[in-house]
């Protein structure tokens, strides 16, 4: 291994460790339960309903799929440098990078779908801005 290929090896490593704790940034902007707690101080209504639905839905598509996908691409690249040029290893390297990346679109369309379907039944007319929850009060 020669010494770029040591440091190109090396930046790639703490890009993925790192990443992976700036992913943490986004997200839930409070508790996954929104209520029902002594810190909340009200009672739960089905409006809190929809809005737990939205967090465990928001949690695990970014919170979670995120970093296991930084996490994949690591790997699959690590088994990718190491094959010494092993058709199989290769083949291997190339199945994870791509059933990583199908996967993160899946869980991110499927998130757009769901969280669209929430937070319109959860108004009762469609909602356009669906990056946004309504209040509950």
């Amino acid at each position: 291994m020669t010494n770029f290929q040591k440091k190109l090896l090396s930046l790639l490593i703490l890009f993925g460790i790192f990443s992976a704790n700036f992913v943490l940034a986004i997200g839930l902007e409070g508790p996954i339960v929104p209520c029902g707690t002594k810190s909340s101080g009200r009672d739960c209504t089905l409006c809190d309903l929809w809005q737990l639905a939205s967090n465990i839905i928001t949690f695990i598509s970014f919170n979670l799929a995120i970093p296991l996908g930084v996490f994949l691409f690591v790997v699959a690249g690590a088994i990718f440098l190491v094959s010494g040029g092993s058709p199989k290893m290769i083949e291997w390297a190339k199945t994870i990078f791509t059933n990583t990346v199908v996967g993160l679109i899946i869980i991110y369309i499927s998130w757009l779908f769901i969280d669209t379907l929430l937070k319109t039944i959860a108004q009762g007319s469609f909602v356009g801005a669906w990056n946004q929850f309504p209040v509950c009060r």
